[in-house]
């Protein structure tokens, strides 16, 4: 008797996601060998591959290879049937993915049945939903592209869930800051939770700083954002504020505090790898600068923690950093292990 072995769904529809991008960007013959065997291994496979290019609309790639197809029934577009703006965001989006193959990230594909209906249980479909984790270390930043052509920058020591349904796209911001650069899909809304918050956006550009205490702060740099906070325990109620290029929001615990930043670029700096400080204390500059390195810092004197902190400063260069703190601020610095003592310089 032959016994028949039913495949692990998710690792096969992982493996499918992994060449989804290597037929994208283009096989080595190498690579064209091993896809063959793959697919010869079981129909599961060639049915999963289909699976995840149809989800993406990119089954006009799997044209060149339809011949290693054990299935003989798969209706795949032709080249010209895409546009050629989204399938140039694709190949651009993979090849950026491949780049940063460094950081942390895995991806799975659930399907969710949809809700109740009168369809029965042979003829009611599922609803694709794909779930990609992405991070950063302490002193990283890193782009992806994500699967729309959205592009995705993740501040230092940062996580982020990113799911993307057939209705929705969404990414639940657990720690740190994310700025986006959202792809325009009126019929899929962007959505950046935040805790209690919700940023949502179609087609704009605007980070996310989940600090702590339950603060989120927003920075619009283009579109338009709508913020929802939270007011009741059970969540279903939300006070809707709109957001527009230069504004930045802070929301917490306390009322809102919106305010017009002439220069929201400062702000972001950390996306080239720069803090920008225009008066801020040195307390304030210090917790900033605190994330982007293992080591800790203490002000050994409160007036010292008031004074006016302005400048350019590398994220990277800590050295240089406590050097310009010194000269230019009167600040000096004593390191005791993982541990830098600030104090008024002599």
């Amino acid at each position: 008797m032959q016994t028949l072995l039913f495949p692990n769904q998710e690792v096969v529809l992982s493996r499918a996601t992994t060449w989804i991008a290597k037929i994208d960007r283009g096989l080595s013959a190498e690579e064209q060998r091993a896809l063959a065997q793959w697919l010869e291994e079981s129909p599961h496979h060639g049915e999963a591959l289909v699976q995840c290019a149809s989800m993406w609309d990119m089954l006009d790639i799997l044209q060149p290879i339809a011949k290693l197809m054990p299935m003989q029934d798969f209706d795949i577009e032709s080249e010209t049937d895409m546009p050629k703006k989204s399938k140039m965001g694709r190949v651009a989006g993979f090849a950026l993915a491949a780049s940063v193959a460094a950081i942390t990230a895995f991806s799975m594909i659930a399907f969710l049945p949809k809700p109740e209906s009168n369809q029965s249980p042979v003829t009611a479909q599922a609803t694709p939903r794909i779930i990609q984790h992405y991070q950063t270390g302490v002193g990283e930043t890193t782009v992806f592209a994500l699967s729309d052509g959205s592009l995705m920058q993740l501040n230092t020591n940062s996580k982020v869930a990113v799911e993307y349904t057939t209705n929705a796209r969404n990414i639940n911001l657990l720690q740190g800051e994310v700025y986006v650069d959202v792809a325009k899909d009126v019929n899929k809304p962007f959505t950046v939770e935040s805790g209690a918050d919700r940023v949502t956006a179609v087609g704009t550009a605007f980070s996310v700083d989940r600090r702590a205490d339950d603060e989120t702060e927003v920075i619009v740099t283009e579109g338009t954002v709508r913020v929802n906070r939270r007011t009741d325990e059970a969540g279903q109620r939300y006070d809707d504020l709109y957001l527009t290029p230069g504004q930045r929001l802070l929301v917490g615990d306390a009322l809102p505090q919106l305010s017009i930043d002439d220069d929201p670029e400062s702000a972001l700096a950390w996306r080239e790898g720069m803090i920008v400080f225009r008066g801020e204390p040195l307390r304030e500059a210090i917790r900033e600068i605190d994330r982007y390195t293992a080591l800790s810092f203490e002000i050994t004197d409160p007036q010292l923690a008031e004074i006016p902190v302005g400048g350019y400063f590398k994220t990277g260069d800590l050295d240089q950093l406590l050097a310009i703190l010194e000269q230019n601020f009167g600040v000096a610095h004593t390191r005791q292990g993982n541990q830098v003592l600030l104090s008024r310089a002599q």
